[in-house]
């Protein structure tokens, strides 16, 4: 692309925005083919952390592994969700090693 026609793209255009989905806990529960009960049983637990009685996209990913590792693992909710959270910190650690050997040359 030229010069030419990048200017003439509006700037509007360029930024895209990506909207996150909201839903309910029974659109969750028919998602990941759980009851309600146990969306708000995550709930209760904190395994899961609504904003205002409604779950994003990462709370359902979030379900759909708990439901993988109690599945196929054998784990319970609360053990389930520990394990993915060690997972995420083990992401960020690797993260930051790798920004830090990066920066270090």
């Amino acid at each position: 692309m030229t010069s030419a026609n990048s200017e003439s793209i509006s700037p509007d255009l360029l930024d895209i925005s990506v909207e996150e989905c909201i839903y309910t806990y029974e659109q969750v529960a028919e998602m990941t083919a759980i009851s309600v009960t146990l969306v708000e049983r995550f709930v209760s637990l904190h395994l899961i952390e609504p904003q205002e009685a409604k779950l994003r996209d990462q709370d359902v990913a979030r379900i759909a592994q708990m439901l993988r590792l109690h599945r196929d693992l054998g784990l319970n909710w609360v053990g389930a969700s520990m394990v993915l959270d060690l997972c995420q910190e083990v992401a960020q650690l690797k993260a930051r090693l790798k920004a830090y050997e990066d920066y270090q040359g």
